[in-house]
């Protein structure tokens, strides 16, 4: 078994579009709602609240990365780092709005086995349009990837909302998502030929 074999690496960018950077927690009658530019504040969040604490896989790794919104300088710097590996950016998406989470960018991947393994997950409204470019196309030139998006309403650099539960759902996904992953990963993952 090669050295960086069923690895996982998580990323989630942290860089934002400064002009409108801003998130509030909202209150509407009984419901809370993240608004503003959540692009990728509540991804941030989510990993760090409700997916890095369900994930004791020690072949997963996860990275913060900068340069998303511009050179893709995190994820490149992330790569050169890691090496062979299945990369999976989570990231904000306006594709797919009535879905739990959107699948976006599959390179390398058996889409029919990854398509399996979610179908494996109760209650899970998965959708695979496709929305704005991410990290996904740094990693697919060599790598198996795929992203994990939050379907938000709204314009994701600026006035964008969620429901609090919704975000939090997509956690949770997120957790179970990786898990699923792991126990099929050659399964998912295609070898890139030579």
């Amino acid at each position: 078994m090669a050295k960086n074999a069923g690895k996982i690496i998580v990323t989630v960018h942290s860089d934002i579009v400064w002009k409108a950077a801003s998130v509030r927690l909202v209150r509407r009658r009984r419901r809370k709602l993240y608004s503003g530019n959540l692009d990728n504040v509540v991804c941030v969040a989510e990993v760090l609240r409700s997916v890095m604490p369900r994930v004791k896989d020690r072949h997963t790794k996860f990275y913060f990365t900068g340069g998303e919104e511009t050179t893709m300088s995190g994820a490149k710097a992330v790569m050169k780092r890691e090496g062979r590996a299945l990369y999976i950016p989570i990231d904000v998406t306006n594709a797919s709005r009535k879905s739990d989470i959107n699948i976006e960018w599959p390179h390398n991947i058996d889409r029919k086995a990854l398509k399996k393994m979610l179908g494996g997950i109760p209650r899970l409204k998965v959708g695979f349009k496709t929305g704005h470019e991410d990290e996904t196309h740094v990693f697919g030139k060599k790598y198996p990837a795929f992203s994990l998006n939050l379907p938000v309403e709204g314009h994701m650099h600026g006035r964008s909302r969620i429901p609090f539960l919704k975000a939090r759902r997509f956690g949770r996904a997120v957790a179970e998502i990786l898990r699923g992953v792991r126990l099929n990963y050659d399964k998912i993952c295609m070898k890139k030929r030579a």
